[in-house]
């Protein structure tokens, strides 16, 4: 079963780096080739993650426990495109994208040692991966948001939707981790991997679709906005 997740995930992950792909091709604008781009490559990387899962490459056993070290090198590369991507949408300043990135980054890495030591230590290196997260959480909820509604006044709902998904998803990930055998051990390997799968299709390929829906109605938004200027010009 545990095969058969991983190709789930592989066939989901390659649809929807096509998909993407050809939306870059055919994009109306620059600002919708950059969108289609970057989930294009968050979605190759991924594909290319499982991939390799399915041939069992980077496949190790830590003691008796099995562990997907690719995992965590995928991450390391295709989360910080989905920050760059929130940035972009929201026209974030560039010391807090850097510092999401940053915090990103060093979650996912503190979160390899965690898997890769042996317990009780691997939980506090959880503890610290976990810390960086609501770091990462504190940048996106207070920096991020505020500097995109000061930039879409008429779009708060547009954004919150998106923080609210994408920190819906991410936070799933830490309690996965520690229901499988990297923690209490409550979940079977098959079970970890299918919560994997599913949380990785839905934070790719998901919110991939839910970002190019966010920039319609910032379009949207925008188009209103300036007709109102013309027409308030016109009065005048």
């Amino acid at each position: 079963m545990i095969q058969v997740w991983l190709w789930l995930g592989c066939i989901s992950m390659t649809l929807g780096t096509i998909f993407f792909g050809s939306g870059a091709d055919r994009a109306k604008s620059k600002r919708w080739q950059i969108v289609y781009s970057l989930n294009f490559f968050i979605c190759a990387i991924a594909a290319s993650l499982y991939l390799a899962m399915i041939f069992k490459q980077g496949f190790v056993y830590l003691g008796d426990r099995p562990a997907y070290l690719t995992r965590y090198l995928t991450w390391t590369f295709s989360t910080p495109l989905t920050l760059i991507l929130l940035s972009y949408l929201g026209r974030t300043s560039l010391w807090v994208a850097a510092s999401m990135i940053g915090a990103d980054v060093y979650m996912i890495v503190t979160g390899f040692v965690a898997t890769i030591s042996q317990k009780p230590i691997s939980y506090v290196w959880y503890v610290v991966s976990c810390g960086a997260y609501v770091g990462l959480v504190y940048l996106l909820l207070k920096y991020y948001r505020q500097q995109a509604e000061q930039q879409y006044p008429r779009s708060k709902k547009t954004f919150r939707r998106l923080l609210m998904v994408h920190l819906v998803i991410w936070s799933a990930y830490p309690v996965v981790w520690l229901l499988a055998s990297t923690g209490f051990n409550v979940i079977n390997s098959v079970a970890e991997t299918a919560c994997y799968t599913i949380l990785d299709v839905a934070a790719k390929v998901g919110f991939g679709f839910l970002a190019l829906n966010s920039l319609q109605q910032l379009e949207s938004v925008e188009d209103v906005s300036l007709h109102q200027q013309e027409q308030a010009f016109d009065r005048y």
